[in-house]
């Protein structure tokens, strides 16, 4: 197959350093590895901050005028005028053969209304939270409105799981356009021997207690609340037994007062961790975060919602056993006894008794970390990148048949 030039269009990108700018710029880093030549275009303000980072990656970043988005708020009609025409300026610069907007919201819609015009290949990839809402956190009705009329234009939308698909459908998607291809975990940075009490001692941990680690940033769907008092209760449940919370993520130790209100107070360390500074390739998730999946015994997750997680997908492949909330994202990933154990959102006894069947059943764990690993060799990179090239391929071949007919 011929190298391709790939435009990845997105509102969010590195530095910053959530789920969205990690896959895509993992994603980026492993179509450059593999000879194709992906360009991301993200604002401008981001490149500049990017820039002064001095990485070395290994694909072109290029500034896009950001504002162009902002017209949407006062006149739509300008907007979508003003994407049209730096999108095709772009396209003539670089001669894409494909594209791969990021997000339904704003790129989404923007490409979606450029590509039903232009006919360029390309697809839409949500990032989760554009696609689901909780009740009464879902977009404004004007906005919902114009995702059901743009985002079914696009040629082809990714589903990163079956529940999203669904969710896809109810916008207005047609099943033919809509391709499931989920989150990935690059599974070799987890199988290195472990040196525990080293890598305890170097995060602050302590060596003997039992560690439970979550990972997610601070956002009310995460829902930090039922995991302290699912966490307090487990510690209420298990006597004199040494037990340690883990927490890390953006803006985590601003939850520090609601831990200690639940009576968490030297039980627990939070941890904010960025892509390595200085001249390199960042590395996404960090050596560091990855120390601290290998100093944990057993992940927890309390999510009311998930598009797919990618902190799951980690800590399987650090063998792991899990321990989640029944929530949309969490069930397409974790099977109940089999790699995992499920209980209801906001189910705090549920949560504690099953983080206490873990604490205290060593052979569950060790069922259960094995069931993570196997899980999570599924979602490697190095699968999830063909199942992107094949479908950039057959994005091309069908935009090359409608071409002909």
């Amino acid at each position: 197959m011929k190298p391709l030039r790939i435009g990845i269009l997105t509102s969010t990108f590195l530095p910053k350093f959530s789920g969205a700018e990690i896959f895509h710029h993992n994603l980026a880093s492993h179509l450059a590895s593999a000879g194709h030549q992906p360009v991301v275009m993200a604002p401008r303000s981001l490149v500049r901050r990017l820039q002064a980072r001095e990485w070395k990656l290994p694909y072109q970043v290029e500034g896009y005028p950001a504002n162009f988005w902002s017209y949407l708020k006062y006149n739509q009609a300008s907007a979508f005028w003003l994407n049209r025409r730096a999108l095709s300026h772009r396209q003539r610069r670089h001669r894409f053969h494909v594209w791969h907007a990021v997000g339904l919201h704003p790129s989404g819609i923007f490409f979606a209304d450029w590509q039903s015009r232009s006919r360029v290949p390309g697809l839409l990839r949500p990032v989760g939270d554009d696609v689901r809402g909780l009740p009464g956190q879902g977009h404004p009705q004007e906005l919902q409105a114009l995702l059901r009329e743009k985002v079914p234009l696009g040629q082809a939308t990714i589903a990163l799981s079956p529940g999203m698909a669904g969710d896809l459908k109810a916008m207005g998607v047609a099943s033919s356009r809509i391709h499931e291809v989920p989150n990935a975990v690059d599974c070799r940075r987890f199988l290195a021997a472990v040196d525990r009490p080293s890598l305890r001692q170097a995060a602050g941990l302590p060596s003997q207690a039992f560690v439970f680690l979550c990972v997610a940033r601070n956002h009310p769907q995460k829902d930090f609340p039922t995991l302290f008092r699912a966490f307090r209760a487990l510690i209420d449940k298990s006597g004199k037994r040494a037990l340690f919370l883990a927490v890390a993520g953006r803006g985590v130790h601003d939850l520090a007062a609601s831990a200690e209100a639940e009576g968490l107070s030297g039980k627990i360390k939070f941890f904010e961790f960025g892509p390595a500074g200085g001249v390199g390739l960042p590395q996404t998730p960090p050596a560091e975060l990855v120390d601290l999946y290998r100093s944990s015994d057993a992940f927890v997750l309390t999510s009311l919602l998930e598009g797919f997680s990618s902190a799951l997908l980690e800590a399987m492949a650090a063998s792991l056993p899990v321990v989640a909330t029944a929530a949309p994202g969490i069930l397409e990933v974790i099977s109940d006894g089999i790699n995992g154990l499920l209980r209801p959102c906001g189910d705090e006894e549920g949560l504690a008794e099953a983080m206490h069947e873990l604490v205290v059943n060593a052979p569950l764990r060790g069922q259960l970390a094995v069931g993570a690993r196997s899980s999570a060799e599924k979602y490697d990179w190095s699968s999830v990148t063909s199942l992107y090239l094949e479908l950039y391929h057959r994005l091309i071949e069908e935009r090359f048949d409608q071409g002909r007919t």
